[in-house]
């Protein structure tokens, strides 16, 4: 059993074990296989699974038995929700038509950035259920656009704007839904997750949903208005990369054009021999 110092920080010595042991236990189960089936990304890449593994190990703060029972999970859940590897556009049409979420290319710090149009999202038009695979389409994207020679954990950021919000586009379950993914099947890829000028409105949805979020992830939330905003935003991402909405030179990259150039470039990269993350 690992030993812990104050603080929960963990010796090099007890994380190399704690990732011995983690593999160890999956040896030979099906865990790997149902990644796979799901089309869990980096796993042909050079040390692709001892990354995933350090990813729960991390969110588990080293603790074994509880990161092991994470993962199993996520394996399990990855086989059933990705059925034919990835999510098709055609299982998430109505939310691709709602041009709310785009992705915009890397940060200074080559985390990829997704941009959430809140105002442009209905709680009384959206499936739950296909809300949740747009939400893993999003993150899939980012996950495989991020630098990984700035950013090799794959850490990622998100862009909520919110100006001009109606409560229509109040929605607990879909805000649940998108912590909920970060949380037990995306652990360690949140770096920052702005949430931009949020309105009287939302504080209400934000104190029913915050309690159930894991607190590590909640100090990653960070509420930015104004002249503020528009600083951080210039400070951390290029003007090409930012987009006009938020005071930067860049059009809008909507999901599904994203999606198509980053399988474009896999598909390139593939045809050439690299195997990209």
């Amino acid at each position: 059993m690992l030993s812990f110092l104050k603080g929960s920080e963990v010796q090099e010595e007890e994380k190399a074990s704690a990732l011995a042991q983690l593999t160890e236990n999956i040896k030979g189960s099906d865990v790997e296989d149902n990644l796979r089936s799901g089309g869990e990304q980096g796993l042909d890449e050079k040390g692709g699974l001892e990354k995933l593994l350090l990813r729960f190990l991390r969110a588990e703060k080293y603790n074994v038995p509880k990161a092991e029972k994470r993962l199993r999970e996520h394996a399990a859940w990855r086989k059933a929700f990705f059925p034919k590897g990835r999510i098709r556009e055609e299982e998430i049409k109505n939310e691709l038509a709602a041009q709310k979420v785009f992705v915009q290319g890397c940060d200074n710090a080559g985390r990829g950035i997704i941009l959430l149009l809140a105002a442009r999202h209905s709680k009384t038009t959206r499936d739950l259920d296909e809300t949740k695979r747009f939400i893993c389409y999003c993150l899939e994207q980012q996950c495989q656009l991020h630098d990984p020679q700035l950013n090799p954990d794959g850490k990622g950021v998100g862009i909520f704007d919110m100006r001009g919000i109606t409560m229509d586009c109040l929605d607990a379950g879909a805000l649940r839904a998108v912590f909920d993914l970060l949380q037990n099947h995306y652990p360690e890829r949140l770096g920052v997750l702005y949430m931009y000028e949020a309105p009287t409105i939302f504080w209400a949805l934000w104190q029913a949903v915050s309690p159930f979020i894991d607190p590590e992830t909640k100090k990653k939330v960070t509420f930015v208005y104004g002249s503020s905003a528009a600083k951080e935003f210039k400070t951390i991402i290029s003007p090409e990369v930012l987009p006009k909405e938020l005071g930067g030179s860049a059009q809008l990259v909507p999901a599904e054009k994203a999606a198509a150039q980053i399988q474009g470039s896999i598909k390139a990269h593939h045809q050439n021999g690299v195997i990209l993350s």
